[in-house]
C-alpha cells in the first residue's frame, strides 16, 4: 500500500509539471492581452485527499487503513513568499484490519498549515490536523487525534479565475500512547481567484459605417482611438530607476519617499495608463538562478511600496529579468528596478503629472 501511495505522489508531481509547462499556451486562449498576477490576500479553496494510515514499524496493525479528507480551506497569500492556511471539514477512515475497534470512522477535522512559496510556484511547509473524537481509533491519549507533518504542493492556473494545487503530505500522530501512527495523503485543492489575470489593453468596438454619399457629407469627423504605448519611467523623468546595493533588494529611504509620491500621482491619473509593470535587474556577477531570484525580489519590493502608498486604481505586476540587460560596465547601474507604464494614452500628460515629483 505504501508503494502505491508513493507512486501516486510521483504521478501527481508529473501532472503538476505538465500543467506548469502548458500554462503559458493555455492562458493565451483566455485573452491575448491577459497578464498573469501572483495570488494575493485571502483565497478560498476546496481540498480533498486520500491515502494510507499505518505503523512504519509494523505495530499491531489496528490503525491500518485508507483515510479520506474533504475540507474548506482559507489560504492567505502574504506579500512575502509565504502562505498561511486554516481549514475545516471531515476526516474518514476505513480500517483494513479485523483488530480495529470498528470498520470505519467519520468526524470533523481542523487543519492549520504554513508553506513557503517559491518562484516556480512550489509550496513546501508544515501541516497539522486535529481529528475530532477519533483519538481512541488511532491510539491517542486524548479524545482527539493530532497529526503533524510536512506538505508539498504544486500550484498552477486552471482557468482565468481558478487555481489548482496538487501534491502530498506525510504526518505522524503526536499525542500517541504507544508507537505513533503515520498518515500519507495525496492532496488535490481547487481555489477561486478572480484576480488571477488582468487585462492590459481595451478592445474598441467600431460602429457600422454608412457609405452613402449623403451620409459621408453629413457625418461628423470620426475620432481615432488613441494609440497605446509602453513608456519607461526613466524616459519621462531624470531619476526614474531605483538602484540597489550588491545582492540587496531593500529600497532606500529616499527612493521609498519618491515611490510614495509616484503612487499618489499615478492613482490620481489612472485614466492615462492601463497598468504598471515593475521590472527588476541585477549585475552579471552572480549565477543566473541567484540573479533571477534577486531581481524578482527587487521588483516585488517596489511593487509592495507602490501599493502600500495608495496605488489602488492601476494594476501593478512585478517581473524579474536577472542580468539580461547587464552592461558589463557600471555594475551599480545594472542593479536597478524600473517602472514601465503599459498602455499609456497621453504621454505628455503623464510626463507633466510626474514632473511635480522632481
Amino acid at each position: 500500500m505504501k508503494k502505491l501511495i508513493l507512486a501516486s505522489l510521483l504521478f501527481v508531481g508529473a501532472l503538476a509539471q505538465a500543467q506548469d509547462q502548458s500554462a503559458t499556451s493555455s492562458t493565451l486562449q483566455f485573452s491575448k492581452e491577459a497578464v498573469e498576477t501572483n495570488p494575493q490576500g485571502l483565497i478560498p479553496f476546496i481540498g480533498a485527499g486520500g491515502g494510507y494510515t499505518g505503523y512504519d514499524g509494523g505495530g499491531n496493525g489496528s490503525v491500518e487503513g485508507t483515510p479520506g479528507t474533504l475540507k474548506l480551506l482559507g489560504s492567505y497569500y502574504f506579500e512575502s513568499p509565504w502562505v498561511g492556511e486554516v481549514g475545516y471539514g471531515f476526516n474518514s477512515q476505513s480500517f483494513s484490519q479485523t483488530t480495529a475497534v470498528q470498520s470505519s470512522i467519520n468526524n470533523a477535522a481542523v487543519e492549520l498549515a504554513a508553506r513557503y512559496r517559491s518562484d516556480s510556484r512550489w509550496q513546501t511547509g508544515v501541516v497539522a490536523d486535529q481529528f475530532m473524537g477519533q483519538g481512541e481509533f488511532y491510539g491517542a491519549e486524548q479524545a482527539d487525534a493530532q497529526f503533524v507533518g510536512l506538505q508539498v504542493l504544486k500550484e498552477f492556473n486552471m482557468a482565468p479565475a481558478w487555481l489548482g494545487r496538487v501534491g502530498g503530505r506525510a504526518m505522524a500522530l503526536t499525542n500517541n500512547t504507544g508507537e505513533p501512527a503515520y498518515m500519507y495523503l495525496v492532496d488535490l485543492q481547487i481555489g477561486w481567484n478572480p484576480h488571477a489575470y488582468k487585462t492590459s489593453a481595451r478592445t474598441v468596438q467600431a460602429e457600422p459605417v454608412d457609405t452613402s454619399s449623403q451620409a459621408l457629407t453629413e457625418a461628423a469627423p470620426v475620432e481615432e482611438a488613441p494609440v497605446l504605448r509602453d513608456v519607461a519611467y526613466s524616459s519621462l523623468a531624470t531619476a526614474g530607476a531605483i538602484e540597489f546595493s550588491s545582492g540587496a533588494y531593500k529600497v532606500s529611504k529616499a527612493d521609498t519617499q519618491r515611490l510614495s509620491k509616484v503612487a499618489k500621482v499615478l492613482n490620481e491619473n489612472s485614466d492615462l495608463l492601463e497598468r504598471v509593470e515593475v521590472v527588476g535587474y541585477t549585475d552579471a556577477t552572480g549565477s543566473d538562478k541567484t540573479n533571477e531570484r534577486i531581481s524578482k525580489a527587487r521588483a516585488e519590493q517596489v511593487k509592495s511600496i507602490l501599493q502600500k502608498n495608495g496605488l489602488k486604481d492601476v494594476p501593478v505586476t512585478a517581473v524579474g529579468k536577472g542580468a539580461s540587460e547587464a552592461s558589463g560596465g557600471s555594475v551599480k547601474a545594472d542593479r536597478k528596478t524600473e517602472l514601465v507604464f503599459v498602455g499609456v494614452k497621453d504621454e505628455d500628460a503623464l510626463r507633466q503629472a510626474l514632473a511635480s515629483i522632481e
